[in-house]
């Protein structure tokens, strides 16, 4: 066990890090889906950046479509549903090119303001823009 691992299960991460962690460890292999030949499932690889006023997300998934793309926040979770198929005739001889199915979720660690979030989708990298709740600010009366 590395000193990271252990780290990890010492409790020295928080419990956000180590649940993103372990389900980006088991998504990230390629898994076959049900009995069809050809159908794999995947965690898009992420980036989670967070600057003064929003939080970006970067998603690589290529071959998709905007259309292709589902995205839902819930509980400060942003879920991402993407597929990628090529329907081709005739008989494949040889096929290492695969349908894909990228599911993944990464906890935000900030309160988002979801009405005004972006999403854009360019060269098969999906960025999100999440822009962090104001804090309101109440006056305190002094008497």
């Amino acid at each position: 066990m590395t000193k990271d691992e252990t780290q990890k299960m010492d409790g020295k991460e928080s419990a956000p890090k180590r649940l993103n962690s372990f389900f980006n460890k088991f998504m990230r292999r390629p898994v076959k889906s049900g009995s069809g030949a050809g159908k794999y499932s995947q965690a898009p690889l992420m980036d989670l950046i967070d600057r003064k006023d929003e939080i970006i997300l970067r998603a690589d998934v290529p071959g998709v479509t905007k259309k292709d793309i589902v995205l839902e926040i819930q509980d400060r979770v942003l879920t991402i549903v993407a597929e990628y198929h090529e329907e081709e005739s005739g008989k494949y001889i040889r096929r290492e090119r695969f349908y894909n199915s990228y599911e993944g979720g990464i906890h935000i660690p900030v309160e988002i303001d979801e009405e005004r979030a972006t999403a854009k989708l360019s060269n098969g990298i999906l960025t999100v823009v999440l822009p962090k709740k104001k804090a309101e600010k109440n006056p305190i009366e002094v008497f």
